[in-house]
């Protein structure tokens, strides 16, 4: 139920943004073209019908695979004004990327773009403050909402009424409280009026409108509270029950789901949108399929001086730790002497690091052409490969060798909840400087909580920014 209410509700701002798009892209160039530039009507509807299409498609998915409407319903006005303006940028970039793929660079197209652009911010903004005030102000409180009945005790209801209100719930309408511990009968909450006791509540729900039931009550093995819940059930109510233990797992994402045929909460440290997932991975191909073009053309360049100083294999692969433990082979070109592996146990004592990572600053075992493709990070272009598989994404933790693996405490495996990367926020974030490893599985899970698409493409151009300045390894 509640989920169906949140797909109506996603897909009515999805209709109403492209209401505002299609009113603003004609409004907007009419407004720009006619009435600024005297063209004539017929040429203006020639000239923006032109690209109408295929502005139209690529906004959409916009929308679809950005975070423009996160938190629609909990945000404020300012929040909803700067998405009106995310919105209005997204059309400037979209349209002046068609206008370049398709050599149309008229004056007259670049300005009526950024009219429609700054008429859709004002519509957007206004539409979703109409719509939230309907959904909060005016749906929420008919008789078509879902009407709760909340049966708990004396010493939680205001706690209980407070959270509900909080969680701006526009699809269900607390209506009516049972106490089952006290006559309140008469008494008001917050406006919501108590009107039976344990003793009729039942009878209550028989003869008046309640859509769902929530029981909020103390109890030990539920056995009880089961009886309770079926009798509520019996007369078609929906009925939701608290789960006590939820309660010591607020830093947690909870959901509920069956496994096989049991019902289970689910808890999560992280819990992220299947959209932004799949373009996260779309973004990935995308990046793989380009890199592994620039690696073969590096290549061809690379491989004499490389051979020539240190004879054996052009690319080094070793056994890395993934996502949560999984194994895999990770490609780099070789900027070590073949017998590294065998010199390293030599060196440990030189190690940089606190922790179990490795890091020497002049260490022996790498070459010349080594340390210039250290330094260029020119080493990780096979790594693309690894993108292209789904080992690895193009942003994400540094993933340990299995010898690094083996000894982490714990806490520190939560730095593979998410797939490894070709860069992240370590390396954009000093990695020269840093030489505790705790500070490493700090920066990987503030990745990991904090993960949006957003930060991806900042990571990545933050990258390119190291890779110039030659601030490598």
């Amino acid at each position: 139920m509640y989920r169906s209410r949140e797909r109506i509700q996603d897909v009515a701002l999805l209709f109403a943004d492209m209401i505002c798009f299609i009113a603003s892209y004609f409004g907007g160039g009419y407004l720009w073209l006619v009435v600024f530039r005297n063209v004539s009507v017929a040429n203006m509807k020639t000239e923006l019908l032109d690209s109408f299409a295929i502005v139209l498609v690529i906004y959409m998915l916009v929308l679809l695979f950005s975070d423009i409407e996160k938190k629609f319903i909990d945000r404020n006005l300012y929040r909803d004004f700067w998405a009106g303006i995310e919105a209005g940028v997204a059309i400037v970039l979209i349209t002046s990327v068609t206008i370049f793929l398709r050599h149309n660079n008229a004056e007259a197209s670049r300005g009526a773009y950024f009219c429609i652009a700054a008429v859709n911010t004002a519509l957007f903004f206004a539409t979703h403050v109409v719509f939230k005030y309907y959904l909060l102000k005016v749906y929420r409180n008919n008789r078509a909402t879902n009407q709760v009945f909340l049966v708990t005790t004396s010493d939680r209801v205001k706690d209980i009424i407070a959270n509900i209100d909080h969680t701006k719930d526009w699809a269900h309408r607390l209506a009516s409280i049972a106490i089952i511990d006290d006559n309140q009968v008469g008494k008001w909450y917050e406006g919501i009026p108590v009107v039976a006791t344990y003793d009729n509540m039942f009878q209550y729900v028989k003869e008046q409108i309640v859509d769902e039931v929530f029981l909020n009550v103390p109890y030990d093995t539920g056995e009880s509270l089961a009886k309770v819940a079926n009798r509520f059930g019996d007369m078609g109510a929906t009925v939701h029950v608290t789960i006590e233990i939820l309660n010591k797992f607020d830093d947690y994402h909870k959901s509920f789901h069956m496994l096989g045929n049991i019902p289970v909460v689910t808890f999560s440290t992280q819990q992220y949108n299947w959209k932004m997932l799949i373009l996260k991975r779309m973004m990935d191909i995308a990046g793989a399929l380009a890199g592994l073009l620039i690696t073969g053309v590096v290549t061809l360049f690379l491989a004499p001086p490389l051979l020539i100083e240190s004879p054996g294999p052009l690319v080094f692969s070793q056994m890395r730790v993934g996502k949560n433990g999984r194994f895999f082979k990770i490609y780099k070109f070789r900027s070590m002497y073949r017998d590294a592996e065998a010199r390293k146990k030599e060196l440990e004592s030189q190690n940089e690091m606190s922790g179990f990572m490795f890091k020497m600053k002049d260490d022996p075992r790498i070459t010349k052409v080594g340390k210039f493709i250290r330094k260029t990070s020119i080493d990780e272009l096979p790594q693309f490969f690894n993108v292209l598989k789904g080992d690895m994404s193009l942003v994400g933790t540094r993933p340990p060798t299995v010898e690094e693996f083996r000894q982490y405490e714990a806490h520190q495996k939560r730095r593979l909840s998410a797939k490894p990367g070709i860069t992240g926020l370590w390396q954009v974030s000093g990695r020269n400087a840093i030489s505790d490893f705790e500070e490493v599985v700090k920066l990987d899970v503030q990745y990991i909580d904090n993960w949006s698409i957003g930060l991806d493409i900042k990571i990545l151009l933050k990258t390119i920014g190291v890779v110039f300045k030659k601030e490598g390894e």
